[in-house]
């Protein structure tokens, strides 16, 4: 077999490999615009005007990539599996950890339901919690 046949094999097992698309909008200051990046690929990434077009994009970016490496015999990683348990351990400043425990309380909500929905907001997604139970507000807080 050619090199040729077997760049054109490893392409075809690279390419349906199921790699990790990451979306995200920017903004220069100008029009924000979308990003697509594969994040297994270093340095594979696209814009696109619209989510779709990024995404779409993403798919010949990463095609071409992988077919450039291949072709210079530099490595291509493979994705990796990953499991999330959900659970992570944060080590945060006593200042901190009581300035979170106050606003959890007026929010009505535990500690980790309050933390849960600012993580998830910084990150970008709109989370509600309708189960938080509304507490009893402390009558004098001290910050």
């Amino acid at each position: 077999m050619t090199i040729k046949g077997n760049i054109e094999k490893d392409l075809e097992y690279y390419a349906k490999l199921p790699y990790t698309i990451i979306l995200e909008q920017w903004d220069d200051g100008k029009v924000p615009y979308w990003v697509a990046r594969i994040a297994e690929l270093p340095h594979c990434l696209i814009h696109g005007d619209t989510p779709e077009e990024a995404v779409r994009e993403i798919e010949e970016v990463k095609i071409d990539w992988i077919k450039s490496n291949l072709e210079r015999g530099l490595p291509i990683p493979e994705p990796t599996s990953r499991k999330y348990s959900g659970q992570i351990r944060l080590r945060i400043t006593p200042s901190l950890h009581k300035l979170l425990t106050y606003r959890a309380e007026t929010e009505g909500m535990s500690l980790n339901q309050y933390m849960a929905t600012a993580l998830a907001t910084s990150a970008g997604l709109d989370i509600k919690y309708p189960h938080a139970k509304p507490r009893k507000a402390k009558s004098e807080v001290k910050l």
